[in-house]
């Protein structure tokens, strides 16, 4: 297939693209930097790669990246964290609502397939886990930026909905929990506390750390994507694509300082206290993923102390990310979206 990844230098666009040129496909990546995107260096030396620079919010910038129709499109463009959207809340929307209406007017034609990365933020503090595809969402007070990400997210859901209502546009939209793995910006609860600890540094917790997330390789996560894709089944549908498996945040943390070969002890901070009144906590957030089971072929198969371990690898064979971060980071959310 020839397909359009937006986002495409980015943690999970990168690895996307990886796989896209692994399994032969040609490869048209787009992101908004002027110059190639360092995690898209090794790809962009292997044959059906090519690269341009795209601001998705503009229609014009869009256009003309597309030298012509392909055959998929990823949407995975979108300003992401927990920092990110509690600092610049009208960006977040913005670049997430624009962006998705603008690539999907741009692209909409007979045959083309748009996957959009949506979030398990959308379904916010719903407290009846594990989540299906259907599971009521459930947000806070509007005047907390804590819920602009998932409100931009719920909207281009239903745009993307409509495109497929309306015009029959084969949709597709897959929902990832807690990704981690090697390239990820440490802004997460996992490259941050591998960076602090291969720093020396004290790994930190927000609150008592009781609150659980489910954490997905990106490798899993990456598969469940290509199957998207690649099946008729999936067309129409939403796909949560998660590691069911729920572990505390302390248990997350000790696994990752396992992985470190660490013995450093955690410090607890307030996360009012770090992001302001406006932060507002997810106890629990767990997927059900029966749905992409049933129509995907799909399950996560990587557990936590593989992906860790495959994480700090590749971690401490890039020295240059630990060190750049480090001045320039302080401690993200330890329950990150």
């Amino acid at each position: 297939m020839r397909v359009a990844v937006t986002g495409a230098g980015g943690f999970i666009g990168s690895h996307l693209v990886d796989a896209l040129l692994g399994r032969g496909d040609t490869v048209l990546a787009l992101d908004i930097g002027r110059r190639l995107p360092s995690n898209l260096a090794e790809a962009a030396t292997r044959p059906g790669f090519t690269y341009a620079r795209c601001d998705v919010t503009r229609e014009s910038s869009v256009r003309r990246a597309f030298t012509g129709p392909p055959d998929a499109v990823v949407h995975a463009a979108a300003t992401v964290g927990v920092e990110a959207y509690l600092r610049t809340p009208m960006e977040t929307i913005e670049s997430s609502v624009i962006g998705t209406r603008t690539v999907l007017r741009a692209t909409m034609a007979p045959g083309v397939r748009f996957l959009y990365l949506s979030s398990s933020e959308v379904f916010g503090r719903n407290p009846a886990v594990p989540w299906s595809e259907t599971s009521d969402r459930v947000l806070g007070d509007p005047s907390l930026h804590r819920w602009s990400y998932s409100t931009s997210k719920g909207l281009c859901e239903h745009l993307v909905n409509a495109a497929h209502a309306e015009h029959g546009v084969p949709t597709v939209i897959a929902r990832p929990f807690n990704v981690y793995g090697g390239r990820q910006r440490p802004a997460f609860v996992v490259p941050i506390t591998i960076q602090r600890v291969l720093n020396g540094l004290p790994p930190v917790i927000y609150g008592d750390g009781r609150q659980t997330r489910c954490f997905t390789f990106v490798g899993d996560l990456v598969d469940g994507l290509l199957r998207c894709l690649d099946r008729d089944a999936a067309v129409g549908e939403s796909f949560n694509l998660g590691n069911p498996k729920e572990r505390t945040i302390v248990e997350a943390i000790q696994r990752i300082l396992e992985a470190c070969g660490s013995s450093l002890a955690p410090t607890h901070e307030d996360p009012h206290a770090t992001f302001g009144a406006g932060f507002d906590e997810i106890p629990r957030r767990v997927p059900e993923v029966a749905k992409a089971a049933r129509l995907l072929g799909w399950t996560p198969t990587t557990e936590l102390p593989e992906g860790l371990a495959s994480t700090v690898a590749w971690a401490r064979a890039h020295p240059e990310w630990v060190r750049i971060r480090r001045r320039r980071s302080k401690p993200a959310s330890a329950t990150p979206p």
